[in-house]
Formats: C-alpha cells, structure tokens, sequence
C-alpha cells in the first residue's frame, strides 16, 4: 500500500471527527522517534520528514543502483568517463535552464567548456558559464558544501553570472529585502517567499545546517533542504536553477556524480508532477509533513539511475569490441600507433561524448602530442575516409560515418 499523505487521509476520512483525526495523526507522525525535524515553520506547522518503510526501501533501492552505477563508470577508460560526464553535465545545464523557460543548446554550453580546456580568455562573462563550471565541479573532490548563507549567496553569483538582472538583482545584505512571489496561470499566487531579509537570513542558515547535518542520511537532507530553498524563495529570480545545482551538490556526496548529474533531465521530463509535489507540499491539510515530496523526488532519482545504467550499459557493449576491431583495422590499413590512438579517442567521443567532433587541439593535449604532428596524422586518417574535418578555424575533426561502421559503433557519427 502506498504511502499516503496527511491531506489524502484527511480526504479518506468521511467522519464528523476528520479534523481531529488528522491533528492527531500529524503530531503522531511528526512526534515519532524516527521523524526528522527541520526548525522551519510555515502557517501549516513546522516541517518535517517522517520515514515510512515506503521511504526507506526506496532510498535502499537507490544506494543498491549507485553500486552498478559507480562500477559501470569504473570499467571506462578515463577519456571516455571524461566524455561522458561532460556530456551529462551540458544535458543538465540545458535541462535546468528549460525548466525555466530559458533556451540554451548543448553547443553552446559545450563551447563554453570547451574554451575551458584551451585557456581561451575571451568569454570570461558569458552566459551559462559559471554554471557550467560549477556543475562540471561536482566531479571532483575537492568540491565543498555551503556552511554559512554568504556560501549560499556565492553560488547564487556564479549560476547566476552573465545573466541581465536588472530589477531582479538581490538588494538586500546577501538576499532579496523585498517580498516576492511566484505567479501561475492567469495571474495566481501559487507562493510567496519568506520576508524580511532577517528571516530568510535566518531560514538559510538552518536550511545549511540541516544539509550538513550527520544525523540524517544524505539524501534525505538534499531532498528536504531542496524543498526548504524554493520555500524560502531567497532572491527574486534564479531560484529555481540555484536550487536545483544546490540539490545536485548535495546529492554528489552520497551519490555517484552520474546521478547527481542527470536528475534534471529526469525532472524537465517531468515537469507538471514536480512543480506539484512542491503544491502539494505546502497544502495546509499536510501540515509541514515533506515525506511525500521526498519520495517523489527519490523516485526521480531512481529513474534517473536506471536511464543512466540502461544508456551505459548500450554503449559498454559497443565500446568492449573497439579495442578489437581497431586493432584489426591497424593491420588492415597499416595504422601507426599514434594514429590509431587517435582513432581511438575518437570513438570513445562518439560513443560517450556531447557531439562526436573534437577540437584538434584539445586532442593534442589529451594525446600527449605537438598539434603539428595531430594534424599530419589526422590528414593521412581523412585521407583512407576514417576521420573528416567538420570545421577548419579551429579545426574540429570527428570520425566518419564509414569509420563508425568498421568499428560498430551505431549512430554516434553521423554529419553535423
């Protein structure tokens, strides 16, 4: 039987008695010895997580996964795993910025990363930048959750840099010192955030407290604190993608990075429900009860797992027989070994990378090798119809469709 919210119970109940019946089962569930309590009050009470066996074995099945996860990504070489996380964090960039209404193309995100990995200085305050540096962060290990609300406000600046705020700039200490509320269809207040600015100074800071907290399991503090920053509302504009990078961190500590970085795909696509589950979470009838919108939100993450083990285990079986077939194409067309290796990086960008092509000279810094040499070898390569330049300045190169087809490598090469 599926776990049942304070305000479907309350909709079950046909008794005279149903008011007192629901205050009852509310403070008997927000009083249990195995609920967790956030400190955060809202007109319905204060919030809190109670923890069904519903919960539980979700959050089970979700640490289970992360196991073949994490070994999936293991058995990749480290090119291919580089690829493959660029690609889920553009997708993720792209993703969270639509479920704003904002347009933004994987090409553009993956130029930007892109201009990264050459030094390039000329795009210092482009749009989307920041924000996909700082999801292109989560991967590595030295990345370090918020402690103070200034940490908050710091994050808010780089997902939110290169973008024209105007009016929507933050005018407070470190947030908005106004009200602000969240408008729907036909001009109706769906929420209001907290104010004054010392409220939600104050509600930040325990939020913080909360998603570092050693007495609640990791995921269920990402997913509460998620719930407690739309709450919140802390600025004017940007909530939504701050939030969401936010629960991403968050989840990148007891998650594998896979994971965490392919949750927004999971919600654009699900985009009404979500949207919902806030609603539903803020219904009076619930008073401040969030284990439902936690176990929607586990379930997101559950998808987003299996999306990920089902699009890995795909390509893993084609990426098993490269190594083979290349090494018989390396005899066939009397390969050297550093054309082959080029090859080879290549096919490991066709099969997990954004877009097939590669800038030549980023492949002469992952090959180890002078840019002069990549271009003599990517000639000869275009010359037997392995590899075909896409652009000339700078020059991108990717293999071509014949090439995928000795190598079996199925719809990952085709034109741009």
């Amino acid at each position: 039987m599926a776990y049942k919210s304070l305000a479907k119970t309350f909709y079950m109940d046909s008794s005279s008695e149903r008011f007192a019946h629901l205050e009852q089962l509310a403070h008997t569930r927000m009083h249990s010895e195995s609920s967790f309590r956030t400190d955060i009050e809202s007109d319905a009470g204060e919030f809190f997580l109670a923890v069904p066996r519903e919960l539980s074995v979700l959050n089970e099945v979700i640490l289970r996964q992360e196991r073949q996860v994490s070994l999936a990504l293991s058995e990749l070489p480290l090119i291919a795993q580089g690829a493959l996380i660029r690609s889920l964090v553009i997708d993720e960039v792209v993703c969270t910025n639509e479920l704003e209404g904002i347009h933004s193309t994987r090409r553009q995100i993956n130029d930007l990363l892109e201009h990264d990995l050459v030094s390039s200085r000329d795009i210092e305050h482009k749009r989307f930048r920041e924000l996909a540096r700082l999801y292109l962060e989560l991967t590595g290990s030295d990345r370090r959750l918020p402690q103070t609300p200034e940490d908050i406000r710091h994050i808010y600046d780089r997902v939110m840099q290169g973008e024209n705020l105007g009016n929507d700039t933050p005018d407070g200490i470190l947030f908005r010192k106004d009200g602000v509320e969240v408008i729907g269809r036909g001009s109706r207040v769906l929420h209001t955030g907290l104010a004054p600015e010392s409220k939600i100074i104050s509600a930040v800071g325990r939020m913080v407290n909360l998603a570092t907290s050693a007495d609640i399991p990791e995921t269920y503090s990402a997913i509460v604190s998620h719930f407690l920053f739309e709450y919140i509302h802390p600025f004017y504009d940007g909530n939504g993608r701050t939030g969401r990078y936010l629960l991403a961190l968050y989840l990148s500590r007891p998650l594998s990075t896979l994971t965490a970085l392919s949750l927004s795909r999971t919600i654009a696509e699900n985009k009404n429900p979500y949207y919902r589950a806030f609603k539903e979470a803020e219904d009076p009838l619930n008073h401040g009860e969030l284990t439902s919108f936690v176990l929607d939100i586990l379930g997101y993450i559950s998808t987003a797992q299996s999306g990920v083990l089902t699009d890995l285990e795909r390509k893993r079986m084609q990426f098993s027989t490269l190594t083979t077939t290349l090494h018989e194409l390396e005899k066939e067309l009397d390969l050297k070994p550093k054309e082959s290796e080029l090859v080879f990086l290549l096919a490991q960008y066709a099969l997990f990378g954004a877009f097939p092509d590669l800038q030549l000279s980023i492949a002469s810094e992952y090959l180890q090798r002078g840019q002069q040499m990549l271009v003599r070898y990517a000639d000869r390569l275009q010359a037997l119809n392995l590899v075909e330049t896409v652009s000339k300045r700078p020059r991108r190169i990717m293999l071509t469709e014949y090439a995928c087809a000795l190598l079996h490598i199925d719809g990952s090469c085709e034109a741009l």
